[in-house]
């Protein structure tokens, strides 16, 4: 039997309170949610809660129930790893018993205390065998019934790394949710995205108190700036260091028989498959680390590969504390759920933009392999090598595509409507950057230097020239003189990358601010990497694929053809710091003289799709885009959720008609793009086809839907456009001849309509009821009242 922390013990405590608070307090779906930091135990506490209310159930009479069944889902394969745990766990007070799929009594349902362990991948689709009908009525969905109806035991739901469940994934999750139904949904992670409930938190600081993790993580330590160029690219130099450091870490940890691990993490698209960036930073690493002094290979068993397609075979005891494995390489799979307490280093390539780690990567290095600290204090700490440049890093939560999402769900028996809703795409024709380019980039640097191009073919001046002026023609020299005066540096010796060094993380949420940096150069062949990027991401909107070379080899020609510097040193010019702004705009220029040259036929004129509105059954949010409102309840979705830029009418439009429960069916707060929100056709003031997605619609108590949208005077300079356009709609519709169900009564999709732009005058709102020409007075509009609609 474990020992628990005392931590542990209070979160165990609380846990099991908010469980039996919830049982008591009935219905379906109550959520709770359990934040712990990576290291701290949270499979333990979990199971410990379990074992000991399955137990006091029975004996303290403070809940309605006796008996609880219980569904584990996991991403991935975790749901294995945390199967096996359980059954450790319990294999002494026996007062659970895990379970899978096949295992269980489908005729009976789930067992009191049985806790049956689910692969989310196994259930997140329509036809997913353990969700789809067949003869023998074996399903997941027909076994929960079971439990619940015909034997009267409530099932309470946990969702282990619940943050995986968000993003792309979340409408799917919330289908399988709302099919199981469960009493009560235990939300686990440490990086949680569900809010507005129950939460237990386990703080950092008491975890690295017990000794449970590491005191905290530093960031690219004993870095030192290059002082002349080295043959090493940077990621090499990094790998160097990584190891230097794990090195030193297993002559410390040696007496305690530790072998220490260095992880390598691949840049990380979400996707496990390797992109040609990826393959050659994992060639890389593997040609370093193969090389005679360093000597680890798979071959001898000092490197072991994780990745989707490449699994090498020293894997299966690599987290033992003295497996000979020295490196690890990975890229996405291994962040979640994997426990290696021997993890020590951590070296971590990101691509070019990124500024942030995540909290589940990071995590992997901050457990004590032995829960306990050690005398030298540097092996308290976790170590992370990375060439992110940044002044600002951002630790994030962690999920499938690295956007936090919230959702909200349709309220459970609401009346939904049916609109005729119109979409046009606003994506453009896919084109590429062709010949013509490059005479427009030619054309472009030499109105705005007044430079001469240089006569074809051009001199040879040598191997022996300074870079400077002497030895080459007269053009030459002026034209270099006139990118001086400029600010334009053609003088550019080595481009280096700033990375932080010395820089304290914990390994939680938050941002830190880089005040040491060190200076590594790129070598060539880092600096042709770093130019086709660059001209990657400055296409502008044409195709990358197709436009990416062209845009090279014209900028490359242009530097050669007005300064007379070829290749290497012309990338340097093209990608020194303070040069970028100058080039940046030359390239804008000539992609906008490029375009007015094509355009020798107007392009053909959207047109719209029609689309079917309803109120959808969930609702996916950006969490960095909106904040929950727990005062609003009539809203047709729940949580509500309010967008942090919204419009202060937006918002007092919101409370006020929130407020006439009395009146109102629900409220409905509308997108802003997209086809899977309400728009109306209309033609703004200048000519041009649009989509008018209105703010708000309405579903009164007495069937009228009244669709709004919230102005202040003069603030759209299309107000009147779509006013008309809306009140036209609802004209057109009111005059539609009702369709009829089987009951004689008129179809959800034509109900009485009214709306238009709403105005609030002191502390009334108005709305015209008519066409309007415009909207700076509101003299003879009709008052909102929503008792007369």
């Amino acid at each position: 039997m474990i020992e628990l922390k005392n931590y542990q013990r209070t979160a165990v405590h609380e846990l099991k309170e908010r469980v039996v608070r919830l049982l008591n307090f009935g219905g379906r779906r109550n959520k709770m949610v359990f934040k712990a930091p990576t290291g701290s135990g949270k499979t333990v506490m979990v199971s410990a809660m379990m074992d000991e209310l399955q137990r006091e159930l029975k004996e303290s009479g403070e809940c309605q129930y006796t008996r609880v069944a219980w569904v584990w889902i996991a991403p991935n394969k975790l749901h294995q790893q945390s199967y096996r745990s359980m059954r450790n766990f319990f294999s002494e007070t026996r007062s659970l018993r895990p379970v899978m799929f096949d295992e269980c009594e489908h005729l009976e349902g789930l067992r009191d205390g049985e806790v049956l362990f689910l692969n989310w991948e196994s259930i997140n689709k329509d036809n997913a065998v353990l969700i789809r009908d067949n003869e023998q009525n074996r399903t997941l969905y027909e076994l929960l019934r079971r439990t619940r109806i015909e034997n009267g035991i409530p099932v309470v739901v946990i969702i282990d790394e619940e943050h995986m469940f968000g993003g792309r994934n979340a409408v799917k999750s919330e289908k399988v949710l709302a099919n199981i139904n469960p009493d009560i949904e235990l939300r686990v992670s440490a990086t949680p995205i569900t809010g507005g409930c129950d939460t237990v938190v386990v703080q950092r600081q008491e975890v690295v108190d017990e000794e449970m993790i590491k005191k905290g993580v530093q960031l690219n330590p004993d870095i030192k700036s290059d002082r002349e160029q080295s043959d090493l690219t940077v990621n090499q130099r990094l790998l160097k260091r990584a190891l230097q450091k794990r090195d030193e870490l297993a002559n410390q940890l040696k007496e305690y028989g530790i072998n220490p691990l260095l992880l390598v993490q691949l840049p990380n698209d979400n996707s496990e498959s390797l992109g040609r960036e990826e393959s050659t930073i994992a060639d890389e690493v593997k040609q370093y680390l193969a090389t005679p002094g360093i000597d680890i290979t798979e071959d001898n068993g000092g490197l072991a590969v994780w990745l989707s397609k490449e699994k090498s075979p020293n894997l299966a005891n690599i987290v033992h504390n003295d497996d000979a494995t020295k490196v690890l390489l990975f890229k996405q799979a291994i962040a979640l759920g994997w426990d290696c307490p021997r993890a020590a280093v951590l070296l971590i390539f990101r691509e070019l933009k990124s500024m942030t780690f995540t909290t589940q990567t990071v995590g992997r290095i901050l457990r004590m392999p032995q829960q306990h600290f050690y005398s030298d204090d540097s092996l308290n700490y976790g170590y992370v090598y990375t060439n992110l440049s940044a002044d600002i890093i951002s630790v994030v939560g962690d999920d499938m595509n690295y956007i936090s999402s919230v959702y909200a769900n349709r309220r459970e028996g609401l009346t939904n409507i049916e609109l005729r809703s119109v979409y046009m795409d606003r994506h453009e024709q896919r084109n590429r950057l062709g010949s013509g380019f490059k005479r427009e980039l030619f054309a472009t640097l030499k109105d705005k230097l007044k430079l001469q191009q240089l006569p074809l073919p051009l001199p040879d001046w040598g191997e022996t020239d300074d870079k400077k002026d002497a030895g080459v023609d007269a053009v030459t020299a002026d034209n270099r003189n006139k990118a001086r005066k400029a600010g334009l540096h053609l003088d550019v010796a080595r481009i280096f990358i700033e990375i932080p060094h010395d820089t304290q993380l914990t390994g939680v949420n938050g941002e830190v601010v880089v005040v040491k940096k060190a200076r590594l150069a790129r070598n060539a062949s880092e600096l042709d990497s770093l130019f086709t990027h660059f001209c990657r991401n400055h296409v502008g909107s044409y195709a990358k694929y197709d436009s990416t070379p062209v845009l090279r080899g014209a900028l490359l020609d242009m530097i050669e053809s007005y300064f007379g510097i070829f290749e290497t040193e012309a990338i340097k010019v093209l990608l020194y710091y303070d040069n970028r702004t100058f080039v940046e705009d030359i390239i804008t220029r000539a992609l906008s003289r490029y375009g007015n040259s094509q355009k020798t036929k107007p392009a053909a004129e959207r047109e719209y799709s029609t689309e079917r509105f309803e109120i959808p059954t969930t609702r996916i949010y950006n969490s960095s885009v909106v904040v929950p409102c727990d005062e609003v309840y009539n809203h047709a979705l729940l949580p509500y959720f309010e967008q942090r830029t919204a419009s202060k009418p937006e918002r007092e439009f919101a409370r006020w008609i929130d407020r006439q429960t009395e009146w109102v069916d629900w409220w409905y707060k509308n997108g802003d793009e997209g086809k899977q929100h309400f728009a109306i056709p209309y033609t703004d003031s200048g000519g041009r086809k649009r989509c008018f997605y209105v703010d708000f619609i309405v579903r009164l108590k007495n069937g009228t839907l009244c669709l709004f949208d919230t102005k202040t005077p003069g603030s759209d300079e299309d107000s009147p456009e779509k006013n008309n356009a809306l009140w036209e709609y609802c004209r057109d519709r009111n005059e539609e001849a009702p369709q009829l169900n089987t009951d004689g009564q008129p179809t959800r999709g034509y109900l009485k309509v009214t709306g238009g732009i709403l105005v609030k005058n002191g502390e009334n709102w108005y709305y015209p009821n008519g066409i309007i020409e415009d909207d700076n007075n509101t003299d003879g509009w009709s008052q909102l009242e929503i008792t007369r609609i």
